[in-house]
């Protein structure tokens, strides 16, 4: 039944069927979608176009390919495909000596994330035999483009990239990439919100990154329970820089490297003794931090003597809050939080301490505390989106929906304009 407002019946279409919260890109691009494919379709009225939407599969899903913009390139965030490639070789390769590691990038987009995870993968070392990455997108073109493989300079940024001669060839208008890596890879056209067709704990790798933030919250329960049970019990996961809060939620922990946003499964909460609070150091475990490691760590009993020594200086910011971060790794919060306090004294406020602040807090079940440092990053800088998607969050949480929609809007500008900083000129 269509509503009175056949603009508002076309946003409730586009939620009940790919999950996406209009807010999250805003009104004005739903309108802008539905006019393009209007003027294709040679319609005027938009409640006659709102009826061929909800009843055409075929119309619905190119109004969905305009909306969907792909905005990747090779080696996005290159801590991420790093660590899967350290992962694979050192830890899952040896334990799993006659087995095809299993990988899905979902959604894949034009290729270039499933394409850098074989790169990846195969720079480790890895015999391309024992390994598959599928691929899945809701969008047609894309995928088309993906299967193609050449790309143009637009995808290719950043510093490194040495990749580049390796596994393309230059055409007059693009670059090629090699069949040894675009055979690897399998693409299949997938709405993520509908049930798999696979088997619980199949996959050992998800990549499922910057999807979340456009859905709504009963689109991101549902997904994020999908990818639970189809990810193996010592598989990793990885998400966009926002995403990690709305992990956490659903018993997800954090590994130790700074900016890859890749998680476990968590330990059940079933049993209960008396050891199992206790967490036991794990080899090759690493957790998330958002403060680089630039310096040496400068032992406590030299920080804490009564008389520094002139020869020898002060302890950096970065190494102050890289030292916070390993202890809140460790699950040592207080100790975490003394180290922050210790550099905000010593070095003055920043948004960098303040926000590992609210981490700390946050990850304490201390949730007041939590909101009023993420609220302090945010008056030294106002476009730190990992704060305001975790504040976005809490203040959720709290029942202030219309508020926490505002800063979950202003998190995916932030966000949006800080991918932007980036671009190749």
């Amino acid at each position: 039944m269509m509503c009175a407002d056949p603009a508002l019946e076309l946003e409730a279409l586009l939620n009940r069927g790919i999950g996406l919260d209009v807010q999250s890109i805003g009104s004005s691009m739903v309108a802008l979608a539905v006019r393009v494919r209007m003027k294709k379709r040679a319609i005027k009225n938009i409640a006659e176009y709102a009826g061929l939407a909800a009843g055409s599969e075929a119309e619905f899903q190119s109004l969905v390919e305009e909306i969907v913009v792909p905005e990747t390139w090779f080696f996005r965030d290159r801590e991420a495909f790093a660590i899967l490639g350290q992962w694979a070789a050192k830890e899952w390769l040896p334990k799993h000596p006659y087995e095809v590691l299993r990988i899905i990038s979902m959604p894949c987009s034009t290729g270039e994330e499933p394409y850098s995870i074989v790169m990846s993968l195969l720079d480790a070392g890895l015999p391309p035999e024992r390994f598959s990455v599928e691929a899945v997108d809701i969008s047609a073109a894309a995928l088309a483009k993906a299967r193609g493989a050449q790309y143009s300079r637009n995808s290719f940024r950043g510093q490194s990239l040495d990749f580049q001669e390796k596994y393309f060839t230059k055409t007059a208008t693009s670059w090629q990439l090699s069949e040894t890596v675009s055979s690897q890879v399998q693409f299949r056209q997938w709405n993520v919100l509908e049930a798999p067709s696979r088997k619980a704990s199949e996959l050992d790798v998800i990549f499922c990154r910057n999807m979340m933030i456009y859905f709504d919250e009963k689109s991101r329960t549902q997904l994020m329970r999908r990818l639970g049970e189809m990810l193996s019990p010592e598989g990793l996961l990885f998400l966009g820089h926002a995403e990690g809060g709305i992990a956490r939620e659903f018993g997800f922990e954090p590994i130790v490297a700074p900016m890859t946003f890749a998680f476990r499964k968590g330990q059940p909460q079933t049993a209960a003794k008396p050891v199992s609070k206790r967490r036991e150091p794990k080899k090759n475990i690493l957790r998330p931090t958002v403060i680089p490691v630039l310096l040496p760590v400068v032992p406590p009993a030299a920080r804490r003597a009564k008389t520094p020594q002139p020869a020898t200086p002060p302890p950096s910011p970065e190494a102050l809050l890289a030292k916070a971060q390993k202890l809140a790794d460790a699950g040592k919060l207080d100790a975490a939080q003394v180290e922050c306090e210790a550099c905000i004294r010593m070095h003055g406020s920043s948004s960098s301490s303040y926000y590992l602040l609210g981490l700390i807090h946050n990850a304490g079940g201390n949730e007041t505390q939590a909101e009023e440092f993420y609220r302090k990053t945010l008056y030294l800088e106002p476009d730190h989106f990992q704060a305001l998607f975790h504040l976005s969050l809490l203040v959720k949480k709290s029942g202030d929906l219309k508020k926490a929609c505002q800063l979950e809007e202003r998190a995916k500008r932030a966000q949006a304009k800080s991918t932007l900083g980036t671009k190749a000129p």
